[in-house]
C-alpha cells in the first residue's frame, strides 16, 4: 500500500520472534530497536525513563540483538533506533542530555556497520499548562517548541558531521503537545453553596446566648493590630459552641448565629490581610476556607481524570461576562456523589497555584458556563464511568476564511442512560417492561390513577433514553 512500516523491538524475545516469522514468510522486515537510555526526563513521569524504565534494550541487550541480526544475515533490516525518556518533560537540560546520549548510540551503530537511517526521539515535548514557562512546576516547561526542535536536530547533525556519517531522518512522537490544544471542556454551573454570614443590619438581642454576644463583640471590634488574637478567640468560642451543641446544651438557632459570626470574622480578617504586606501565615491560610462551592454539570472522573489522579492543573476561566470583574471565589464541584469530585487546584497570576477560582455571581434565569482548556491529551480516553456518567456531547469546530471564522462540522450526542446501563449488563427494554408491570399493578390496586401511571412511564422512558448529565 506504499507505506513504510517498522517493527520496533522493545524486548529481545520480540526480535527472535520477528526473525522467525520473517524467515517463514521469506520477507525482509524494517526493524527498529528501542534503546534504554541512562538519561531520564523530569516532572511527573521522570521514572518512566532511565535505567529503571519498563521498556527498551540496555547496552548489553543491544549487543546481543546485533549479534542475532548478524547471525541471521539481517543487518540491513535494522534501520531505526527509538528512545523515550518520559512525558511532559519540564527541563530542556534533560532533553539535551538524552539527545546527546542517543546521538552516540547512532554513531556507534554506524561504526559497527549498521547503517541506521531513522531516529525516533519519542515523546516528552511538554505543554505549559500553568503559564509559568518554568521547570519549577510539573505543569509547565522551561523551553519553546522551536528550542526543542533546534536541540533535537543539532544533536544528531553535529554527531554525524564529526564522525562523517549520514544525517538521520528524525521522527518525533510528541502526542501531548500536538493534541492538548485541540479540545476544551465546557460545562454549566447548576447551583452554588455559600458559607453563612452575619448581616450588617442585624443587631444582638438581649436574650441571645453569651457566646453569640462574645463573638459579636470580637467581630465588631476587629482591628489590624489584634487580628491574630481575635482569630484565636473566635476559634475557641466556636469549638465551645460545638461541644455544647453535641451535649444538648445549645439551641440550633444559637449554633447558626455562632456560625454566621465566625465566618464573618474570617471574611473580615481575610479582607484586611489581603491589603497588608506582612501578615501571619496562619491568617493567610484563612482564604482557603471562604470560597463558594459551584456545582457544575460534569463528572471529574469522566472528563478531567488527570485533575483527580495526578493533580494535573488546567487553565480554567468563565467563557462569558468577561467584561465584568469576578467578585467571588469558588471551588468547582462535579455532580458525582464522590467527595473527590472537585477541581482542587487552579492556576493563579504569576504562575502560582491556588485552591479557588475567581467567578461571577449567578444571575437568575441566566446560564453561567466555565471552560477548561488544554484537555485534548488523554482526558477523554482515560475517563471512566464512575457514578455511571457517560461520554459528553461533542461539537467539532473548524476554522474558516469567511467572516464568521469558524464552522460547526459535526455534533455528536453524548451517551444515554440506557447505553451506560448496558455496560453494567442492564437491558433497557427489560427495565421498561419491569416498570410497566409495577405501574399496572399499582393502578389495579388503586394506589395511583391511570393518568399518573402514564405520566410516570413517560418520565421514566424520557430519563432512560436521555443524557446521563442534567438537561
Amino acid at each position: 500500500m506504499g507505506k513504510e512500516v517498522f517493527i520496533v523491538i522493545e524486548k529481545l524475545n520480540e526480535l527472535e520472534l520477528t526473525i522467525e516469522i520473517a524467515k517463514r514468510l521469506k520477507v525482509k522486515p524494517n526493524i527498529g530497536i528501542r534503546i534504554k537510555l541512562a538519561s531520564s526526563g523530569s516532572g511527573k513521569w521522570e521514572e518512566s525513563g532511565g535505567d529503571g524504565s519498563k521498556f527498551g534494550l540496555n547496552s548489553s541487550e543491544l549487543l546481543e540483538a546485533l549479534d542475532l541480526l548478524k547471525k541471521h544475515k539481517m543487518t540491513d533490516c535494522f534501520r531505526l533506533i527509538h528512545f523515550h525518556i518520559g512525558s511532559q518533560i519540564t527541563k530542556i537540560r534533560r532533553v539535551k542530555t538524552a539527545l546527546r546520549e542517543a546521538s552516540q548510540f547512532y554513531v556507534q551503530l554506524h561504526l559497527l556497520g549498521f547503517n541506521v537511517e531513522f531516529v525516533d526521539i519519542g515523546g516528552g515535548l511538554g505543554v505549559d499548562y500553568d503559564g509559568t514557562r518554568s521547570s519549577y512546576s510539573e505543569n509547565s516547561i522551561n523551553y519553546s517548541i522551536q528550542e526543542y526542535v533546534n536541540d533535537s536536530v543539532f544533536s544528531f547533525v553535529d554527531a554525524a558531521n564529526k564522525n562523517e556519517i549520514p544525517h538521520p531522518k528524525i521522527i518525533t512522537e510528541s502526542g501531548r503537545a500536538l493534541t492538548a490544544h485541540h479540545s476544551v471542556l465546557i460545562f454549566e454551573v447548576l447551583e452554588t453553596a455559600t458559607l453563612p454570614e452575619w448581616g450588617e443590619e442585624v443587631e444582638i438581642q438581649e436574650n441571645d446566648h453569651e457566646l453569640v454576644k462574645e463573638l459579636y463583640k470580637i467581630w465588631d471590634n476587629l482591628s489590624q493590630t489584634r487580628m491574630l488574637e481575635a482569630w484565636h478567640d473566635a476559634q475557641q468560642i466556636r469549638e465551645e459552641s460545638l461541644d455544647l451543641f453535641s451535649l444538648g446544651m445549645l439551641e440550633l438557632k444559637t449554633r447558626a448565629q455562632v456560625e454566621q459570626l465566625y465566618f464573618s470574622i474570617i471574611r473580615e480578617i481575610n479582607f484586611t490581610i489581603n491589603r497588608t504586606k506582612h501578615a501571619p501565615e496562619e491568617l493567610r491560610q484563612l482564604s482557603s476556607l471562604l470560597p463558594d462551592k459551584y456545582f457544575c454539570n460534569f463528572s471529574l472522573f469522566q472528563s478531567l481524570p488527570d485533575s483527580w489522579a495526578i493533580d494535573q492543573v488546567f487553565p480554567i476561566i468563565p467563557i462569558h461576562r468577561l467584561d465584568e470583574k469576578p467578585e467571588r471565589t469558588a471551588t468547582l464541584q462535579d455532580i458525582t456523589c464522590d467527595s473527590d469530585g472537585k477541581i482542587a487546584s487552579y492556576t493563579a497570576q504569576g504562575g502560582f497555584h491556588q485552591s479557588f477560582i475567581p467567578v461571577h455571581s449567578l444571575k437568575k434565569n441566566e446560564s453561567y458556563y466555565i471552560g477548561v482548556f488544554l484537555v485534548g491529551a488523554y482526558q477523554e480516553i482515560l475517563g471512566d464511568l464512575h457514578n455511571l456518567f457517560g461520554d459528553t456531547n461533542v461539537v467539532h469546530v473548524a476554522t474558516t476564511d469567511d467572516n464568521t471564522g469558524y464552522k460547526i462540522e459535526q455534533v455528536i450526542d453524548g451517551e444515554t442512560v440506557a447505553e451506560v446501563l448496558e455496560y453494567a449488563q442492564y437491558n433497557a427494554k427489560k427495565l421498561v417492561r419491569t416498570v410497566e408491570t409495577w405501574v399496572m399493578s399499582s393502578v389495579k390496586k388503586g394506589q395511583i390513577s391511570v393518568e399518573e401511571g402514564k405520566e410516570f412511564l413517560s418520565n421514566y422512558r424520557s430519563g432512560l433514553y436521555g443524557y446521563t448529565y442534567l438537561e
